[in-house]
């Protein structure tokens, strides 16, 4: 970056992102612990390439520590308030597969949206 501050970024963030993201921590974590913010770690997966991939790989290592909680409380383990967190946690980190609404875009003839309905089974409206 001409002109501006050293960045801070090492190319051994890239393995360390992906290890500190494995026990369910997220990006913003990631950055405290380095101590950057959260914008110089958007800055890096921006410039980065071989970040941007640690990135997603951290997202899904993540993704799958809050699923597993999600499993353990779904057998019996956890204690008050284990099961919102858990909910929280896929909903934000594996928002891809753990999201209350789906949205589909199409088109139609001429690239005209179009407008769908769609009813579930066992619904009454």
């Amino acid at each position: 970056m001409a002109g501006g501050r050293p960045t801070k970024y090492k190319p051994a963030y890239c393995a360390a992102v992906i290890e500190h993201m494995t026990e369910g921590a997220s990006l913003t974590s990631f950055a405290a612990s380095i101590g950057v913010s959260r914008a110089t770690i958007n800055v890096w997966i921006a410039e980065h390439p071989e970040f941007l991939e640690a990135a997603h790989v951290g997202k899904s290592k993540c993704a799958a520590w809050w699923e597993q909680r999600g499993r353990e409380i779904a057998e019996g383990n956890g204690g008050p308030g284990a099961s919102t967190l858990a909910i929280f946690g896929l909903k934000n980190m594996g928002h891809e597969d753990w999201s209350d609404k789906q949205q589909f875009e199409h088109s139609g003839p001429g690239g005209a949206p179009l407008n769908i309905s769609v009813k579930f089974v066992g619904d009454d409206g």
